[in-house]
């Protein structure tokens, strides 16, 4: 094999990881699914070997579980499994935080204090939605500014679970905890621009916590919304 096929074989390869996962973040494979190789293979036109090293790759990221030597299942999407992704995420979040707070420069905490009171009218008019842009700016600018690669490296394979969960979530009215969310981004903001590391831990570990319990009291399964 030349080194361009081998090259070609890659990216293929890389392409078959990202349809499949994107099929069951998306949940176009459904929770508990029962997924074969050949299957796959037919329906993304994609050569066998290259199926079978992808789901390889999403049993090691806990999106496939092994049932056999023919099939696959994709993992529950249940109350169990938000808990425990967001168990995970709040403590690797807040040692993320942790280790950025000294570094993120007095600029980039401001461009976060403009996004917050860019969206403030919004907000206060009863239409939150941009609260999810905020916080996912938040995320990024504590994960710029981290100095634990290894922290950084580990919380970035568990957003696969996170964008799941997120999008199943969609099926719920969120405006209300949205609105909770900005106040306690304020807060955060006001921590940040302290350097007060303890303030910032107990906050994001106050809010992570709530949003755990929001969204496990509010979940409406993908199966549900359906019937819906």
């Amino acid at each position: 094999m030349t080194v361009q096929e081998l090259e070609e074989n890659a990216a293929i390869g890389v392409q078959a990881y990202g349809s499949v996962k994107k099929l069951i973040i998306e949940n176009n494979l459904r929770p508990g699914e029962l997924v074969s190789e050949s299957d796959l293979a037919a329906r993304l036109d994609i050569g066998g070997p290259l199926i079978r090293a992808a789901l390889e790759r999403l049993v090691e990221d806990g999106l496939l579980n092994q049932v056999d030597a023919k099939f696959l299942q994709v993992a529950a999407l249940d109350r169990k499994y938000i808990d425990d992704v967001y168990q995970v995420s709040k403590a690797l979040e807040i040692q993320v935080a942790i280790q950025s707070i000294d570094h993120i420069p007095a600029d980039a905490i401001e461009a976060f204090a403009m996004v917050l009171e860019t969206i403030r009218p919004d907000v206060e008019a009863g239409k939150p939605y941009p609260v999810r842009e905020a916080y996912e700016h938040l995320q990024r600018m504590f994960l710029t500014y981290c100095e634990n690669d290894l922290i950084c490296l580990i919380l970035a394979r568990l957003q696969d679970h996170l964008t799941r969960v997120r999008l199943a979530s969609r099926a719920t009215d969120d405006r209300q905890w949205l609105h909770i969310e900005y106040w306690i981004m304020k807060d955060e903001l006001d921590a940040l621009r302290a350097r007060d590391v303890n303030r910032l831990t107990t906050t994001l570990s106050a809010h992570m916590d709530m949003f755990r319990r929001w969204i496990l009291q509010s979940w409406i399964s993908p199966d549900q919304a359906e019937k819906g």
